[in-house]
């Protein structure tokens, strides 16, 4: 399918928040020891670097929390991207059957690889998680047992992460997967609330979503400046609608968000005219029975799949009789 252009906007059919994080206990014990400078210890001088949004999970209640959502058994491929420091491999090379973990970071990816060499069962890849041919990952192809993605996400390539996976969802099974608190309240959001978007409408579209608990800095080493939120993902086996042209439902609830003060009908016909010419947009909202002052938000994914459905058909059937 087309690859959904991702403002910062977002879903959920199954939203369950926590609003209050749960209680910190103390870190788990980091095997690279690091010191009181915030780099790696053992003997390296690897720095923390911010800008790759370097904020590693250390909070043992909330790994373990992780690990009771993703249900990661033995007979279960794991996929994790962003490792890290290994704090939450560590737990997954007890757990899974095998596990591949992508770290963009080449100095921590090395790190890594020295860290598990003696676990066949566990491969460290460095590699950019928002381009990559995620069929290739796990020797044998993706078959039963199905891969499942755990993942604490770096908040600069969150999104375009998460859109990849939802690229290639039939690979997947679930994922459980770290965000800033605010995204992932954009992924998980419901039609007619502030956060709901773009973003919400795509997640709606491949899966189902749940926000499953919140995170305060103080998890983190070092500590970000936001607060964090763990959401659940479970893949559906076909798109939850029907729609006749991805490219073109895509591009309309992309509009529909981008003006998200205007109207739907002055989103559409003034900014992306070639969506619904002259006046077919007009046509189509009385036909299924929305106001014409209705605005984006207020639509639901079935209503923006009927909204694209209706007109693909009429400007095809349009197109037939012009050539009549």
């Amino acid at each position: 399918p087309p690859h959904p252009h991702p403002p910062g906007d977002s879903h959920s059919s199954a939203t369950r928040q926590t609003p209050t994080p749960d209680r910190i206990q103390a870190p788990t014990p980091d095997y690279w020891g690091p010191d009181d400078s915030g780099r790696l210890g053992c003997g390296s001088d690897l720095a923390v670097r911010r800008r790759l949004g370097q904020h590693f999970l250390t909070d043992s209640h909330s790994i373990q929390r992780i690990l009771a959502i993703a249900d990661v058994t033995s007979s279960d491929r794991v996929l994790e991207i962003g490792p890290g420091r290994g704090n939450l491999t560590l737990e997954l090379a007890k757990q899974a059957r095998e596990c591949v973990a992508i770290e963009y970071d080449a100095q921590l990816a090395e790190k890594l690889a020295i860290t598990f060499a003696g676990q066949p069962h566990i491969r460290i890849l460095h590699a950019d998680a928002r381009d990559l041919n995620y069929a290739d990952l796990f020797p044998g192809g993706f078959g039963v047992p199905n891969v499942k993605v755990v993942a604490n996400l770096p908040y600069y390539a969150a999104v375009p992460i998460l859109l990849a996976l939802f690229q290639h969802a039939n690979l997947f099974t679930t994922c459980t997967l770290m965000f800033q608190k605010e995204v992932a309240e954009r992924i998980t959001a419901v039609p007619g609330t502030k956060a709901y978007g773009l973003l919400s409408v795509t997640a709606q579209y491949y899966s189902t979503v749940e926000y499953c608990f919140s995170l305060p800095p103080q998890a983190f080493r070092p500590p970000p400046k936001v607060m964090s939120a763990v959401i659940h993902v479970q893949f559906l086996p076909q798109p939850r609608v029907r729609v006749l042209d991805e490219a073109h439902f895509f591009r309309m609830v992309s509009c529909a968000f981008q003006f998200r003060r205007k109207t739907l009908k002055n989103a559409l016909t003034r900014h992306s005219s070639n969506l619904f010419p002259g006046s077919l947009l007009d046509e189509i909202l009385a036909q299924l029975h929305l106001p014409a002052m209705i605005r984006g938000e207020q639509l639901s994914l079935e209503e923006f799949a009927r909204l694209s459905n209706l007109g693909v058909q009429q400007q095809s059937q349009s197109s037939k009789n012009q050539e009549r």
